[in-house]
């Protein structure tokens, strides 16, 4: 491989031109070799701390940040730029995953909704088309030899590509009064039912009274550990390197050195150790993401806040049951009921806020007969630190909040108080009680 060589995704190295999605990017075609790891543009935005999984393979951040814009811009410009360049030899490599939509720049419509203004396609950048079918194994036939050092990390596949769905519509598009284009599927790795879970699409290009012309090469790899493919990257790297000797033939292998079983037994068993550090380090991962997301209730708003102050309150030890009523919920302690009104406001939580409570109150006092406390939970000034807020201006309660709330005997919970109980129970398990009474009973600001 040539030292002129382009990585377009998180990769630090000398002699290689390397630029992350959400940066200015170079002119492509300059490059004989690309690698583009699609992989860091759902885990670059996840690292944001904004991302939302929605559904499926739909993604939203409530951002209008301007690097969401250029990463899109970024994406649609890789892929016309491969458009021009597919035509000329280069090898562009494609740490390759399942296509994924990240909408963003959210918008509010009065009665219809929230809506986005700008998306991200995480596969846009791609120049052809082709179907992928979502399943999993573990066995891998690497039936391209000079791969097998990158499917050495593997411990299964995740996906296989639709050899029959390929489609160039765009690239005889672009080409159309120029050339004629044929693409062709090499496999490189394939599964136990020879579907292949790794490809090379090579490219050529004819015309009358013209010699043909062999364009680029399309190689589409999936990942061992989408959260850290730097190995994944060195090896392609170091696989071009080798293009410049004679690659290995196949009966090579059949052949063996005085202790290099020994040693390929222990590199196993270094591997199996690996993959046990890996499993824990990722049950690891997920016990921390499920105890920090709790910081989310001194920042979220909407549905998001919600649901996070409803699991607290279950964590601290309350019963959580749905309204009938309204779409909010009442917490039981103890035998004593109250319907909670959760707000997240950017400035104070206001008196027009607590009215919606005294309404929930009075229309379930009329669909139910019985009286029941309330509790507006606020999460007032949630951009700022809570350490600069309730101080001058920024109060998290206005006093017109609190005159209405004392008024009608509603209690007053900022989330910043709901946050400081939360860590107290963690910490002191035996202050449950204590503190689940102090917020079913108290009328007016709730402190700890």
């Amino acid at each position: 491989m040539s030292k002129n060589v382009l990585v377009i995704g998180t990769y630090l190295d000398k002699g290689v031109d390397s630029y992350d999605w959400w940066q200015q990017l170079p002119n492509i075609s300059e490059y004989d070799t690309i690698i583009l790891d699609t992989t860091r543009i759902l885990r670059y935005v996840e690292s944001l701390g904004r991302l939302e999984h929605i559904k499926e393979n739909l993604y939203a951040v409530d951002d209008e940040n301007e690097i969401y814009k250029q990463i899109s811009t970024n994406l649609d410009l890789v892929r016309k730029k491969l458009l021009e360049k597919l035509e000329f030899e280069s090898t562009i490599y494609a740490l390759y995953l399942p296509k994924s939509i990240i909408n963003y720049h959210p918008v509010h419509y009065d009665g219809s909704g929230k809506g986005y203004l700008g998306s991200i396609s995480t596969n846009e950048w791609c120049p052809v088309s082709i179907k992928i079918v979502q399943e999993t194994g573990k066995f891998i036939n690497v039936k391209d030899v000079s791969y097998q050092d990158y499917f050495t990390g593997f411990s299964g596949w995740q996906y296989y590509f639709d050899s029959d769905s390929l489609e160039i519509t765009d690239i005889n598009s672009h080409y159309h009064d120029k050339w004629i284009v044929w693409a062709k599927i090499h496999p490189i790795a394939i599964n136990k039912v020879e579907k292949p879970i790794a490809i090379e699409v090579g490219f050529l290009f004819n015309r009358q009274h013209t010699p043909q012309r062999i364009g680029s090469r399309l190689v589409l790899l999936p990942v061992a550990n989408q959260y850290d493919t730097k190995s994944c990257i060195e090896i392609i790297l170091q696989r071009g390197k080798q293009f410049e000797a004679t690659p290995p033939p196949n009966w090579i292998n059949t052949i063996e050195i005085p202790g290099e079983t020994s040693l390929k037994k222990d590199i196993e068993n270094k591997k199996q150790q690996l993959r046990t550090i890996e499993s824990e380090l990722k049950e690891s991962e997920r016990s921390l993401a499920e105890f920090t997301k709790y910081k989310g209730i001194l920042y979220e708003t909407g549905s998001p806040l919600q649901e996070l102050v409803k699991s607290a309150l279950r964590k601290i030890g309350a019963n959580v049951k749905p309204s009938i009523v309204t779409d909010e919920f009442i917490v039981e302690v103890n035998g004593y009921e109250a319907l909670i009104e959760v707000k997240g406001n950017v400035k104070s939580v206001t008196k027009d806020d607590v009215a919606q409570l005294v309404a929930d109150l009075m229309e379930h006092l009329k669909t139910t007969g019985q009286e029941i406390n309330g509790i507006l939970i606020g999460n007032g000034w949630r951009l700022e630190p809570p350490e600069q807020r309730d101080i001058g201006s920024k109060t998290i309660f206005s006093r017109d909040a609190i005159r209405v709330a004392q008024n009608h005997n509603i209690a007053l919970f900022s989330t910043t108080e709901l946050f400081k109980a939360y860590c107290q129970t963690l910490e002191y398990s035996t202050r449950k009680e204590e503190i689940l009474n102090k917020i079913i009973s108290s009328k007016g600001i709730i402190k700890f």
